[in-house]
């Protein structure tokens, strides 16, 4: 299957895979036709929010981006994730939180957590005891296939003696993954990358690791990814990329469509309303035509 540019054109959007897309597709394809077919406006998410504070913070302390001092630094990033979430839904009340009743997860949660984290994670003093470090590395490539890949690896360290790279995803979210999906697409980038960048005979010593730092429970967990390689990263984007271009988004109904970020546009979880209408062809009246 030899892609060119132009067949990467589908819906009038510019495609390209990555973990993320291909993991929600398979998660929902209904929510995400709804989301990134159909553009429809996704519900903010608390756990979101935090999270992506998370990441920027440790990410500018990694890098020596340092304008104040950690807590401060924590502020800002969670500061600057809730502007960009009120100009999605200005009302907050609205936005999804985890946790129910008292126990909700909203603002006061996450602005303790995002400083607690930051703090968790500059105490590890993270690459200490690597020979070269990499942070938000972009691995992003074309695959044999033509199609277009991303991806930003958290984390990176080169171990020269022990001739190991070690790749680490950073999670602030309550329960560890429960698939070698996204370090096994990671790590194949990452060879990629490396081998690209320095050369096939050097690289190809080097023997690699992966794992999750689980804020949570402040604890790496092994994944193993020996097994994934770049060939296995393009059959699958391949087949995430004719699922997409034959219009094959099958619902996936279960708990998770109580916090479903496009919940309001799905016909199945919120019925017949002017916005399913609009968005959502299981609607028997989409676009105003009894389709069913």
């Amino acid at each position: 299957m030899t892609l060119d540019n132009g067949a990467l054109l589908c819906y009038g959007w510019n495609m390209h895979a990555s973990h993320s897309s291909i993991n929600s597709y398979l998660r929902c394809g209904k929510a995400f036709e709804l989301e990134k077919i159909k553009n429809y406006p996704t519900t903010p998410a608390w756990w979101l929010i935090g999270g992506s504070a998370v990441h920027s913070v440790t990410e500018a302390y990694d890098k020596g981006d340092r304008w104040a001092d950690l807590d401060l630094m924590a502020e800002d990033c969670l500061y600057d994730e809730i502007q960009k979430a009120v100009k999605i839904e200005p009302d907050e009340e609205k936005w999804l939180a985890g946790g129910y009743g008292r126990n909700q997860q909203r603002f006061h949660h996450w602005s303790q957590k995002v400083q607690d984290y930051a703090h968790q994670w500059a105490d590890m003093a993270w690459g200490h005891d690597a020979d070269h470090t990499f942070v938000e590395l972009d691995v992003s490539t074309v695959l044999p296939s033509g199609l277009e890949v991303k991806g930003y690896v958290d984390r990176v360290k080169v171990y020269m003696y022990d001739c190991m790279i070690e790749i680490t995803d950073l999670k602030t979210g309550s329960t560890r993954p429960d698939s070698d999906q996204q370090l096994g697409i990671y790590a194949a980038l990452t060879r990629n990358w490396f081998q690209t960048k320095f050369g096939l005979p050097v690289v190809g010593q080097f023997a690699m690791i992966a794992n999750n730092y689980m804020f949570k429970d402040d604890t790496f967990y092994d994944v193993p990814i020996d097994h994934w390689t770049l060939d296995t990263v393009d059959k699958m984007a391949q087949q995430w990329y004719a699922g997409i271009s034959n219009e094959v988004f099958l619902p996936v109904r279960g708990k998770g469509c109580e916090r479903c970020s496009v919940a309001d546009a799905c016909f199945l979880q919120s019925g017949d309303t002017p916005i399913t209408r609009e968005y959502d062809s299981l609607n028997p009246y989409y676009m105003g035509v009894v389709n069913g």
